[in-house]
């Protein structure tokens, strides 16, 4: 079941071998979208932009590997949107990956309960300022108006003003409920009920509910319940494509991608592959001369997936991987025309990847349950002067440690050619100064 093809089209759907389970998916979408009103037929005219739709099919996986269920989605096409006419403003914030890790960290520590609730169909509860009309989907245009369109009411999958008026809605629904939003994390709310705080990060419609008893996450439960249909998740296992290990005993929390790791690794064909001990090999430096300069070559490396493993690589490295931000990094800046030596350092990253697919992160810790945590910040930061081959373009790195945790890191190549080794770490430590300054204004 797990190598369950996702199809591209409705047709597609219906032309696989599972059509039973995609088409009651897109019943189920279909019949959640018509009692929420989420709009309203109308005779169409020739003075309306009318935007298409297509269906979504995707499978929901549990934190365990095995498929939860068969989803799908109406989407409206919103690359048809034009700015100003069909949509206003479109930024909407998610919660920082450090700002989770430190949550986890404390959660761990002072042995908070962890649960996870999903808002149902979260986009369509938000209603809309402009017009905007939409073809009726494809195989459920109502009979005896086949030349309506839908004006949509409501907010829908796919027009670039949702995740902006769900997060509106979402935020001032906890406002009215006497929350308060970090103002240095917008989508970290916090409550101070009966001395006790409770932490509630929001991940578009994935809400993440920290509290230090059962009897205060059953009152947040009940709290959203009470405005939107929701689905308990029970106790947080996966998450962001984390999996997450606690053990309460240790007060300790893991963090790690083992499921997705193992299928890049397939995806590549690198499931059977030697690993190796480190992600970069030793004394080699990727550089543009590396990159190929005939059509032969050139040709060789369009059938090399370089863009897509390092992204796979990357997104690891974001979420519980620092291990791979020196690899990433340099990989990453020969893409536009890599050549074999930069392919072969990317599949290098997938051959360490085979050798440490356990690998992530632990957070937490018993000795710290009796400690003032907010002194027990560490930072990190160093910098490489020069020594880019290329354009000598310095090289700066952090890493952040909340209580012996790793939270954030980073190696990325800056702008600017440092003219002195001193102006170069000068440079590094701002970038670091940053990152802790934003972590410490969330510990107060």
């Amino acid at each position: 079941m797990s190598a369950i093809t996702e199809p591209d089209t409705y047709d597609d759907a219906m032309e696989s071998e599972h059509f039973m389970q995609w088409r009651s998916a897109a019943d189920a979408e279909y019949d959640a979208l018509i009692p929420n009103r989420t709009w309203e037929l109308v005779p169409r005219n020739k003075h309306m932009k009318v935007l298409k739709n297509r269906w979504v099919f995707r499978i929901k996986y549990l934190g365990n590997g095995e498929i939860d269920r068969f989803k799908a989605r109406l989407v409206i096409k919103g690359f048809m949107q034009i700015h100003g006419v069909d949509y206003l403003e479109v930024y909407s914030p998610v919660v920082r990956l450090e700002t989770l890790r430190v949550l986890l960290t404390l959660a761990a520590i002072w042995d908070y309960e962890i649960h996870q609730m999903d808002v149902t169909t979260a986009f369509l509860n938000g209603k809309i300022d402009v017009e905007v009309f939409m073809e009726q989907p494809k195989v459920y245009v109502v009979q005896g108006k086949e030349t309506c369109v839908c004006h949509l009411l409501k907010s829908l999958y796919g027009l670039k003003q949702a995740p902006r008026v769900w997060f509106q809605l979402l935020k001032s629904f906890l406002v009215e409920q006497g929350i308060t939003m970090l103002r240095s994390e917008a989508c970290v709310a916090v409550k101070l009920i009966d001395c006790q705080l409770v932490f509630i990060p929001l991940n578009v419609d994935d809400l993440i509910l920290f509290a230090p008893t059962m009897n205060l996450v059953n009152k947040m439960k009940e709290m959203f319940r009470s405005r939107f249909k929701m689905k308990d998740l029970g106790e947080l296992h996966y998450i962001l494509g984390w999996e997450i290990t606690r053990n309460r005993e240790e007060r300790t929390i893991f963090i790690g991608q083992r499921k997705y790791v193992e299928s890049v690794l397939q995806k590549f064909g690198m499931d059977k592959c030697n690993g190796c001990k480190t992600p970069g090999t030793p004394g080699l430096k990727l550089t543009k001369a590396m990159s190929p300069s005939g059509y032969d070559e050139r040709k060789l490396m369009e059938s090399k997936p370089c863009r897509s493993v390092i992204g796979s690589l990357m997104y690891l490295m974001l979420g519980t991987r620092p291990d791979l931000a020196y690899l990433v990094r340099e990989c990453s800046q020969f893409l536009e025309n890599p050549g074999i030596t930069h392919w072969q350092a990317a599949k290098r990253g997938l051959r360490y990847l085979r050798e440490t697919v356990d690998y992530g992160l632990r957070l937490g810790g018993r000795k710290w349950t009796d400690q003032v945590l907010d002194r027990h910040l560490q930072a990190y930061a160093d910098a490489d002067f020069a020594n880019r081959i290329d354009d000598r373009k310095l090289v700066a790195g952090y890493l952040t440690r909340f209580c012996e945790s790793t939270i954030s890191w980073s190696s990325q190549k800056e702008k600017t050619v440092a003219l002195h080794t001193t102006e170069a770490e000068y440079m590094a430590l701002s970038i670091l100064v940053q990152e802790v300054i934003h972590i410490r204004q969330m510990l107060k």
